[in-house]
């Protein structure tokens, strides 16, 4: 009987022992699993983010102008054929004028009386000066005449022609190309308008039209073409 009880209490114990190993087994294993589920439930799901470069500094840094294509053309318009100060003493003669502006308009030559085509510039003191083209062209002749002093004609698109006369010192010749502005001669005396004394002469045509030249200032060719 002492055998059986004792037997039965060593086979208890050898039980109590395997329960207790599978009960610290089994609490190991849930006890890594539940390590290694808080580990991967601490992990950061959110991707890494990438600073971007800032675009404020890049266009600041790399900022280049690019030209202007609506930056208006600019174009030549006549000018006078005299600079600095300068008297008009020969005026265009025109049926509107009144019997005092006429007077200026009117070439008197001994007992010739003509009337003038163009307008006649001078100085105050009477000293020569440079004469200018008024506007871009083609020298198509520069000849001397006895009563009109040195003449130059010189022609410019949309048939419109400059003619300077009572000159001396004449700096081009026929065939040249001259630029606004460019001094052409030097204002002379004519044996056509001794009264005007130191003058240049100019007269300005249009399509063989003669124009007022005080009306093409400040205009440009194509303006000038449609004067009538």
């Amino acid at each position: 009987m002492k055998e059986k009880i004792k037997r039965f209490f060593i086979e208890k114990k050898e039980l109590l022992i395997f329960i207790g190993v599978v009960v610290f087994v089994f609490a190991s294993v849930i006890g890594i699993a539940s390590l290694a589920l808080n580990s991967n439930e601490n992990v950061d799901d959110t991707p890494p983010v990438t600073e971007t470069p800032d675009n404020n500094d890049d266009d600041q840094s790399t900022d280049v102008e690019t030209p202007d294509d609506t930056t208006p053309v600019v174009v030549d318009k006549f000018i006078l054929p005299v600079t600095g100060d300068y008297v008009m003493v020969r005026t265009f003669f025109d049926d509107s004028l009144s019997l005092e502006e006429l007077e200026s308009a009117v070439i008197v030559n001994g007992s010739d009386m003509i009337t003038s085509t163009g307008i006649s510039y001078a100085k105050e003191d009477n000293n020569t000066f440079d004469v200018l083209a008024i506007y871009d062209g083609k020298v198509v002749s520069v000849t001397e005449d006895e009563l009109c002093g040195a003449t130059i004609e010189i022609e410019h698109d949309n048939k419109i022609v400059s003619v300077y006369s009572s000159l001396q010192d004449v700096k081009v010749k026929a065939g040249d190309v001259v630029e606004q502005g460019m001094v052409i001669a030097k204002a002379s005396t004519s044996i056509n308008d001794t009264e005007a004394g130191v003058h240049v002469h100019l007269q300005v045509k249009s399509d063989n039209k003669y124009l007022n030249p005080t009306s093409i200032y400040g205009k440009e060719i194509a303006e000038v073409a449609d004067l009538k």
